[in-house]
């Protein structure tokens, strides 16, 4: 217990393993940044424009660095009396004051907002000074962070009695002081002496995301709502918003949910991207509400498709910089692919920009939502799975094999599926490139992926076309079909000769899409060879085994058969026994066992091959009940052969479990002649059984 007027702060660090949960307190002091943001889209769609966008970027970043000034002073530490309740609300307050003051620094009146931001930065060198005083420990800490925190507000007021250029150079002096402290040899040397706690630090801007991500469905329906909307107006805002959910999804499945690589830098990097992400997020909003009143059959506003696209590039880029020192652990390709998917969609969002002018607002439009949700389903590839948050701690196979050994069991309880395991953790580096990827893929997935890069590199060419005027020659005024034509063919070298470059630049390009086009063609050429001519193995295995006599003696029998029926030459086949094994210093180990076979080889294999282990007593099987004590054993088949239609080897392989296993059955003959002296076999019946005669 501890007293709520007044209690000692307390260093708060991450590795005691305590968890340090988002308090109340700060999840009000998020709100007053709703109204804030607010005021700055305000101050953006009133201004759009390179001047506009410049105004908002320099009240952003105090706004962004406030907020970072009392986040990371609670991931640091523990407090919560009334004491700190009130100076948490000083600092609420002046928030609030840089939101009301914000629209006026345009007009020149800068006094209000400055005051605002220099008392919110002094409150958190406040809270440092506090905790100088009373917690001992980290002494070095605050009194680093809040020398820091008042020199920027020292700054800060100062401006207040400076004429307007010199002031806002003092501005952006307090904020790059702030800014570059943790990049400072003291402040990595604190760092190394009190970590900061990710965990917490991750769903605090997670949760700052939310807020800026909600703007945008704030400013479109608080809009609709005003000016009474129709369902035509309704349908352009649920699609212009389907932007906003794809950015969702891309930042909570891929930085949300990502871990920081520990490298030289990376927590700064990722700190630091967080900046642009959050600024452009904002921006994205302002641009959708201005989307939303887009007339569909016309080309949009010059000026709020620049927004539009320049801020949701804006924001992949700097998604990019973030993914690049994060590590998402479940994913099948290597987390640079996902860097290049981010960098490559802004590239070609930004390019769209100044083609829209040529194309009609919903095909803009269109073209945006489909890059976003490409995104998307990217990453619903790439990574299908997602680990799942256990109460307790999953058992290894090795416990439940200790556990049964212990209860004086079988110690083969569990001889689990090699089948498809799922992989957890593996290193970046070593996961599937792009080309294992779409090679080991379904054919699906391959001429998705090459209609979607076929159609976005010619997007991406007929933007840069429009990129300057009068770039193209033809028959009536160029638009964005006309550029869009040209480039496939141009990429496919067809040429018909309608449209024809008419500046260096266009010269230019197509040299360039041409190269790209060559090189494409071959790649793809590559890929659906390298698909094409795997070899595909034709050996089908029956669904089960079967034991009886052979020559009076006990016999597992397995039967395989080509069902392509061409030449598999110099053919081998072995069969391993799996079994769980507890050492007697009690570690678990998987014992695999060769079961020696009556014929491993054939020269030909045309047919049917039965193949076929004796259990004599050097059998590893000799003494079984292989009726009741199967259910722990696991036999891998496997059969490699030269395989004539390739001109390969190739390889087959099939898991028994213990319950496949059947006593006192034969398989059915397949094997009969037809009238003309030709052999058929009949694979409907391949896994049928039939009672051996003489079994009990």
């Amino acid at each position: 217990m501890r007293n709520r007027w007044f209690h000692a702060p307390q260093l708060h660090t991450p590795a005691h393993g305590d968890e340090k949960k988002v308090s109340w307190l700060e999840l009000f002091y998020d709100l007053i940044f709703v109204a804030a943001i607010i005021q700055l889209g305000n101050v953006l769609a009133e201004r759009v424009g390179a001047g506009g966008f410049a105004l908002f970027v320099a009240l952003f970043i105090p706004l962004w660095v406030a907020w970072c000034g009392f986040t990371f002073f609670m991931n640091r530490f523990e407090l919560d009396d009334f004491a700190h309740r009130v100076t948490a609300f000083g600092a609420m307050f002046a928030v609030g004051g840089m939101a009301i003051y914000a629209p006026r620094v345009a007009q020149g009146d800068f006094h209000g907002f400055a005051l605002s931001y220099a008392a919110a930065q002094a409150m958190v060198a406040l809270m440092h000074l506090r905790t100088y005083k009373q917690e001992p420990t980290s002494r070095d800490y605050s009194r680093y962070w809040g020398g820091v925190f008042a020199a920027g507000a020292l700054l800060w007021c100062v401006s207040l009695w400076v004429p307007a250029p010199y002031a806002y150079g003092l501005w952006g002096l307090g904020v790059l002081t702030i800014l570059s402290a943790p990049m400072s040899r003291a402040s990595r040397a604190l760092q190394e002496r009190f970590p900061i706690d990710n965990e917490h630090l991750s769903e605090r801007f997670g949760l700052l995301t939310i807020i800026v991500l909600g703007e945008s469905f704030v400013k479109v329906l608080s809009d609709l709502a005003g000016d009474g909307a129709t369902l035509e107006q309704l349908a352009q805002a649920s699609a212009v918003l389907l932007i906003t959910c794809c950015v969702w999804w891309i930042y909570f499945d891929d930085i949300g949910g990502s871990r920081i690589r520990e490298a030289p830098g990376a927590w700064l990097l990722w700190f630091l991207g967080h900046l642009p992400v959050t600024l452009g997020i904002t921006a994205v909003g302002v641009a959708l509400k201005k989307a939303v009143h887009f007339e569909l059959y016309a080309p949009p506003n010059p000026k709020y498709a620049w927004l539009l696209a320049g801020s949701l590039a804006l924001t992949l880029f700097s998604v990019a910089v973030v993914d690049s020192v994060t590590e998402r652990r479940q994913s099948e390709l290597s987390d640079r692919w996902r860097v290049n998917a981010r960098v490559a969609s802004g590239v070609l969002i930004l390019a769209l920009a100044p083609a829209a002018a040529s194309m009609s607002a919903w095909v803009f439009l269109a073209a945006l939502g489909a890059v976003c949700v490409a995104q998307v389903l990217f990453d619903m590839a790439a990574s299908p799975l997602q680990e799942t948050r256990a109460t307790h701690a999953t058992p290894t196979i090795a416990d439940e094999v200790r556990a049964r050994v212990t209860q004086g069991l079988a110690p083969a309880p569990i001889a689990g599926s090699a089948d498809a395991p799922v992989r957890k953790g593996a290193p970046s580096e070593l996961r599937n490139d792009l080309y294992v990827f779409l090679v080991d893929g379904s054919w699906t997935r391959l001429f998705a992926t090459f209609t979607f890069v076929y159609l976005v590199a010619n997007v991406f060419f007929a933007a840069l076309y429009l990129f300057v005027p009068a770039a193209l020659h033809g028959p009536e005024e160029v638009t964005f079909a006309h550029s869009f034509f040209f480039s496939v063919q141009t990429m496919t070298t067809i040429g018909y000769g309608a449209w024809t470059p008419a500046t260096p630049y266009a010269d230019w390009v197509v040299t360039l899409e041409a190269a790209v086009g060559v090189l494409g063609t071959a790649l793809a050429t590559g890929l659906v060879f390298a698909k094409v001519s795997r070899p595909q193995a034709s050996a089908l295995f029956s669904n089960t085994l079967t034991v009886h006599e052979r020559d009076g003696v006990p016999t597992l029998h397995l039967r395989v058969g080509n069902a392509r029926g061409n030449d598999v030459v110099d053919a081998n086949m072995s069969v391993t026994l799996v079994r769980d094994h507890v050492t007697a210093e009690g570690d678990h180990m998987r014992r695999l066992t060769d079961l020696q076979l009556v014929r491993a080889s054939t020269p030909l294999f045309r047919l049917t091959w039965t193949v076929m282990h004796v259990i004599d007593e050097t059998s590893p099987l000799h003494g079984l009940d292989l009726e009741r004590e199967a259910d722990g054993l696991l036999f891998i088949a496997v059969m490699r052969g030269h395989d004539g239609t390739y001109a390969q080897t190739t390889h087959s392989r099939h898991l028994y479990r213990g319950a496949d296993v059947r006593v006192g059955q034969r398989f059915a003959d397949v094997v009969s002649r037809l009238p003309d002296g030709r052999m058929m076999i009949d694979y409907d019946r391949f896994h049928d059984l039939e009672p051996f005669p003489g079994a009990s």
